[in-house]
C-alpha cells in the first residue's frame, strides 16, 4: 500500500463484473466527488456505460480507472495530460491482453 492509503493501480483487481452503478455510488466506493468524476467523464478519462442528461452509470472498468486516476494524483501530481495519457496507455495494454488472451485459446 502506498503511503496516501490510496492502493496501487496493480493492487485494484479489475473484475469482468457485469454490475453498473450510478454516479452516486461511484462516489461513495472511490470517494472520489460527483463533480470530480464528471470532470474526468468529459475530458474522456473514463466511460460511462450510460449517460442521459439525468444520469450516469458506470461499471467495474469505470471505478478500476478511477481508482488508478486518483492514485496517479495523490502520488505523483500527475496533471490531466499525463492523465489522458496514461489512460490511453492502459486501454492500450488491455486490448493488448485480451488479444494476447483470444491467441492462447487458440493454440
Amino acid at each position: 500500500m502506498s503511503k496516501s492509503n490510496q492502493p496501487a493501480p496493480d493492487d485494484i483487481p479489475a473484475s469482468g463484473s457485469q454490475a453498473i452503478y450510478t454516479i452516486e455510488t461511484v462516489e461513495r466506493i472511490t470517494h472520489i466527488s460527483k463533480d470530480r468524476i464528471v470532470l474526468y467523464y468529459q475530458h474522456g478519462l473514463v466511460s460511462p456505460v450510460q449517460a442521459t442528461e439525468k444520469e450516469i452509470l458506470f461499471d467495474e472498468e469505470a471505478i478500476h480507472k478511477l481508482r488508478q486516476i486518483a492514485f496517479l494524483l495523490s502520488e505523483y501530481g500527475i496533471n490531466h495530460q499525463g492523465l489522458r495519457e496514461f489512460v490511453s496507455l492502459m486501454d492500450e495494454v488491455n486490448r493488448l491482453r485480451e488479444e494476447v488472451r483470444f491467441l492462447r485459446q487458440r493454440l
